[in-house]
């Protein structure tokens, strides 16, 4: 596992140094290289054979897209929090009070449906292999924003 992690890091580590050396706009592919990548190493942890890799991403596919459509709407939530506290809009504080729970209910949503994605995964894959995909979100993910966070505070320093 710690291979795993230290490829990933490799790996985005010389990336990020690559397109930071060049002076025009990195490429648009670079997040599809990251789903790519995410994707090789979540088969390799999960040791999923041929079918169930295809259910199993099938199913993440549409979990993701509902949770994206959750997302854009807190995020149109939060738009309109900022533009109240910005001055942009005004709002009575009821108004602002309901935007809150909106944004609130959201979050739920979000927290419900990942749960429920968790919870249909049990036909597909095994308890252990769950198990592993919820560590494996969490680490990928937090490796991800320490590569990018890390590669900030490189470029501050020149």
């Amino acid at each position: 596992m710690k291979t795993q992690i230290t490829f990933i890091i490799i790996f985005l580590w010389i990336s990020i140094n690559t397109f930071a050396q060049r002076h025009d706009r990195p490429p648009r592919d670079v997040p599809e290289k990251i789903l790519q990548l995410e994707k090789i190493k979540l088969i390799e942890t999960l040791e999923m054979d041929e079918e169930t890799t295809l259910k199993f991403f099938s199913r993440r596919a549409e979990h993701k897209k509902t949770m994206d459509e959750i997302a854009d709407r807190e995020e149109s939530l939060i738009i309109q929090i900022e533009n109240i506290l910005n001055g942009d809009n005004e709002a009575s504080e009821n108004e602002l009070k309901k935007l809150i729970i909106g944004v609130d209910s959201i979050q739920s949503e979000l927290a419900k449906s990942k749960s429920e994605f968790i919870s249909s995964l049990d036909d597909l894959l095994t308890t252990e292999q769950i198990a592993k995909l919820i560590v494996f979100e969490r680490r990928f993910r937090e490796e991800l924003r320490g590569v990018l966070f890390r590669d900030r505070k490189f470029k501050n320093r020149y």
